[in-house]
C-alpha cells in the first residue's frame, strides 16, 4: 500500500472521527441521558439512571433531572413529610417540556413553592394496567404517601389486562433505585456510561427503530380522514355486552374489582384523572374524544369506590374556545397529537389542585 493511500486513508478516519464527535455534541442538547435500568418485584418494569439528566428535542424540548429513586423529579426543594404519589405514563414522566413546566412542577407550586408535596414516578409506557399492577408495590415503597394522583389517557382493557391487574406486584427493598445503582454490574454500567457519554448512539438507535417502510399513512391520508369523519354518537359506542368479556363478566363488574381491590390496598384518597385524545374538526371545533364505550362503568366504578374520578377534556376545550389553544403537541411535530404540551401539563394541574382542594376541604369540615 503506497505513502499517499495510507495518507488518505487515515485523513478520512480523522474526518469521521471529527464528524462523529460534531454530532455527539449536538446530540447532548438533542437527545441525551444514561438509559434505565430494568427491575423486578416493583411498581414498575424499569426506571431511569438516578442522578442522572435527561434531554429530549425531538418532540417539544425538555431538560429533566433524575433523583435518586430512578424517577423524574427536581430535588431541589426538600420532599414533604406527607406527600402525594404522582403515577402515570409519559404524559406525566413529562419529557417533552421543561422540567419547571410539567404538571408535577406546577402542582407543587400550586400546593407549597417551599416543599415538593407531590412525588412524581410516572414511567414511560404506564398505562393504567401496568399502574394498577404496581399499585401495591408503590405505596409500600413510599408508605409516607398521604394520597394518589393517577393520570391516564386510555379506558380500553383487555381480559388479559384485567388479569395482571388483579396480579399485584409484591415489593422488594433490592428493586429500590440506591439498590438498584449500587448492584449494577459492569457490563450494565459500562452500557449506561457510553449512553451518557455517547448520546450519538442513543439517537442513531432511536433513527433506525423509527424506519417505516408502511404506505399505511403515505401523503397524510389517514389523519386527513380522520380530520373529516363525522363525530361518533355515543350509542354507537356502547359498552360491549357481557359476552364479549370472558367468563360472562362485563367490562363494569371487572373494572370495579380492580378498583376495590385499590381502594382496599390505599384508604387515603386516590384521584384518576383521565385526558383523551383532541381531535379538530373540518369546521374548527375542537372535539374531545373521549372513549364512551366504557366512560360511564369507569367512572360509577370510581364513585362506589370512594374514587374521584376526573375528565379533562372540558377544561381542554374551555382552553380552546378563549385562544384556540391546544393541549396536545408542538412547535416541531403535529397539532394536536403526541404528548402534553406545555399547556397540556399546566390544565391537567390545574384540575388536579382543584380535585385535592375539594379533599381538604371535606376533611377540615
Amino acid at each position: 500500500m503506497s505513502k499517499k493511500t495510507i495518507q488518505a486513508i487515515i485523513s478520512w478516519c480523522a474526518a469521521l472521527a471529527i464528524a462523529l464527535l460534531g454530532a455527539n455534541l449536538v446530540a447532548f442538547g438533542y437527545r441525551s441521558g444514561a438509559g434505565s435500568i430494568q427491575r423486578t418485584n416493583a411498581y414498575s418494569t424499569s426506571i431511569r439512571t438516578p442522578n442522572s439528566i435527561i434531554v429530549r428535542g425531538a418532540e417539544g424540548y425538555g431538560i429533566n433531572a433524575v433523583d435518586e429513586n430512578g424517577y423524574l423529579n427536581d430535588s431541589t426543594l426538600p420532599l414533604k413529610e406527607h406527600y402525594i404519589l404522582l403515577m402515570g405514563s409519559s404524559h406525566a414522566e413529562g419529557l417533552q417540556v421543561m422540567q419547571g413546566n410539567t404538571m408535577t412542577s406546577v402542582l407543587n407550586r400550586m400546593l407549597d413553592p417551599n416543599e415538593r408535596t407531590v412525588y412524581n414516578i410516572g414511567t414511560a409506557g404506564q398505562t393504567f394496567p401496568l399502574i394498577a399492577e404496581g399499585f401495591r408495590a408503590a405505596v409500600e415503597e413510599f408508605p409516607n404517601a398521604e394520597g394518589v394522583m393517577m393520570e391516564i389517557s386510555q379506558l380500553d382493557f383487555s381480559d388479559a389486562d384485567f388479569d395482571r391487574m388483579m396480579d399485584q406486584a409484591v415489593f422488594s427493598p433490592e428493586s429500590t433505585g440506591p439498590a438498584l445503582e449500587q448492584s449494577l454490574g459492569f457490563a450494565r454500567r459500562l452500557r449506561n456510561n457510553i449512553l451518557g457519554l455517547l448520546p450519538v448512539i442513543s439517537q442513531m438507535r432511536q433513527q433506525i427503530d423509527s424506519i417505516n417502510f408502511s404506505m399505511s399513512d403515505a401523503f397524510g391520508i389517514a389523519a386527513f380522514l380522520k380530520r373529516n369523519q363525522q363525530p361518533i354518537a355515543a350509542s354507537e359506542t356502547a359498552a360491549p355486552d357481557a359476552a364479549a368479556q370472558s367468563g360472562g363478566s362485563t367490562y363494569a363488574e371487572r373494572i370495579g374489582q380492580v378498583l376495590a381491590m385499590l381502594r382496599g390496598e390505599f384508604d387515603k384518597p386516590i384521584i384518576i384523572l383521565y385526558h383523551s385524545g383532541v381531535t379538530l374538526l373540518p369546521d374548527g371545533q375542537l372535539q374531545i374524544d373521549r372513549d364512551m364505550r366504557y366512560y360511564d362503568d369507569f367512572k360509577t366504578a370510581c364513585e362506589r369506590n370512594g374514587i374521584v374520578f376526573l375528565d379533562v377534556g372540558d377544561a381542554f376545550l374551555r382552553a380552546y374556545e378563549a385562544d384556540h389553544s391546544l393541549p396536545y403537541g408542538f412547535q416541531n411535530t403535529t397539532m394536536p397529537s403526541g404528548h402534553l404540551n406545555t399547556l397540556g401539563h399546566k390544565i391537567v394541574a390545574e384540575e388536579f389542585y382543584k380535585a385535592w382542594m375539594q379533599i381538604q376541604d371535606k376533611e377540615n369540615n
